[in-house]
């Protein structure tokens, strides 16, 4: 059983990284995300520009499995949300209420908790394509150095949702994090 699901292309970047890991992984193209057929994952990786049709074809197979999505975190699932890379982007398709702003910059990061979601990137500045504003349920772990959020956290059910707008693949760290958080479950 595959640890980690990636919701896209396959891309020999993301395979590379995964393989460091050590973890168990499956590329899975969003029209069949809503699959009865899928295998259980403990975690789903969702990358950059996903709501961007340009560049990917993920936003309707994301609205579509809403329900799927808030079960798969109730039963212990962890998701990982890359930005969007559009103007804005409100987060409908998840349980709990989150809003992109896309800006893209370089800037200083800086830690509002300590929490191992942080391991998401291993830098003290990072390339980020926006900010996030949180809502009810989400709090922020990583601020730009202008205050606003670029990496936040929250628990719905026995999962986890981990949302940012850096700009860079995540560190093996984070993927084992996250994979040893989430339980294997259905999406």
């Amino acid at each position: 059983m595959p640890d980690i699901a990636i919701i896209g292309e396959k891309t020999f970047l993301f395979e590379k990284l995964l393989d460091e890991a050590g973890r168990e992984y499956a590329f899975v193209k969003p029209e069949v995300l809503v699959s009865p057929f899928l295998p259980r994952f403990r975690m789903v990786v969702i990358p950059t520009g996903f709501a961007n049709p340009q560049y990917s074809k993920t936003l309707p197979a994301l609205k579509a499995s809403k329900s799927k999505i808030a079960d798969f975190l109730k039963k212990g699932g962890v998701i990982t949300i890359f930005g969007p890379l559009v103007p804005e982007h409100e987060y409908e398709w998840l349980p709990l209420p989150l809003k992109y702003v896309g800006e893209y910059e370089n800037t200083e990061l800086v830690p509002a908790i300590d929490h191992r979601c942080t391991s998401l990137v291993g830098t003290k500045a990072a390339d980020c394509d926006g900010y996030l504003i949180p809502g009810e349920g989400l709090e922020t772990a990583l601020r730009d150095a202008k205050g606003r959020s670029v990496l936040v956290m929250g628990k719905f059910g026995r999962g986890k949702i981990v949302a940012t707008t850096i700009h860079e693949f995540p560190s093996a760290e984070y993927l084992c994090w996250a994979a040893d958080e989430g339980e294997p479950v259905k999406i």
